[in-house]
C-alpha cells in the first residue's frame, strides 16, 4: 500500500466524479490507471500519487485542493509538493536534486540550504518564505509515539 498522502479527501473525489456523472472506468482510462484504482482510492483502499491525483482533478473540473486538503498554516514542503501534483521524482528533475534529498527535506532532516530553498521554490511555483515555513514546520512536528 502506498504511504498515506496527507489530507487527502477520497469522499470528495467520490463526489465530484459522480456530480460530474463520470463512471470510474472513464475517469480510469482518461489518467491511465485502472478502474479498480480509482475504486481504492474512493474506498480509502490505497492512496494516489499525487500526479494521478492532479490529472483526475483536472479531468472533473475541479481544483487539486478540493482532492488534498491541508491548512496552510500546517503544510510541510511535502504537502506542498502533492498540491503542485508533483511526485518526488518530478521535483528531482525540476530541481537537479536527488530524491534522496529532497525526501530529507520534506522530512525536515538536516538542514535547507538557501540554493534548496530557491530550487525548491521555482520548482513548485511558491515563495521562498513558504518553503522555509514548511520545512520549519516538518522539522519541528513531534516525534512518532514509541
Amino acid at each position: 500500500m502506498r504511504a498515506p498522502l496527507n489530507g487527502f479527501q477520497p469522499q470528495a473525489l467520490e463526489d465530484a466524479r459522480t456530480t460530474a456523472g463520470i463512471s470510474r472506468g472513464d475517469l480510469s482510462r482518461a489518467i491511465g490507471v485502472d478502474p479498480t484504482t480509482i475504486h481504492n482510492w474512493e474506498t480509502s483502499r490505497s492512496n494516489p500519487q499525487p500526479d494521478h491525483l492532479a490529472r483526475a482533478a483536472e479531468k472533473l473540473g475541479i481544483p487539486l485542493d478540493h482532492l488534498i486538503v491541508v491548512p496552510e498554516g500546517s503544510r510541510t514542503i511535502a504537502d506542498l509538493r502533492n498540491l503542485a501534483g508533483l511526485t518526488q521524482k518530478h521535483v528531482a528533475d525540476r530541481t537537479g536534486l536527488s530524491t534522496t534529498t529532497i525526501g530529507r527535506i520534506e522530512r525536515g532532516e538536516g538542514s535547507l540550504s538557501d540554493s534548496h530553498t530557491i530550487a525548491l521554490a521555482e520548482a513548485l511555483r511558491l515563495e521562498q518564505r513558504t518553503i522555509r515555513d514548511a520545512f520549519i514546520r516538518a522539522r519541528n512536528r513531534p516525534l512518532p509515539p514509541r
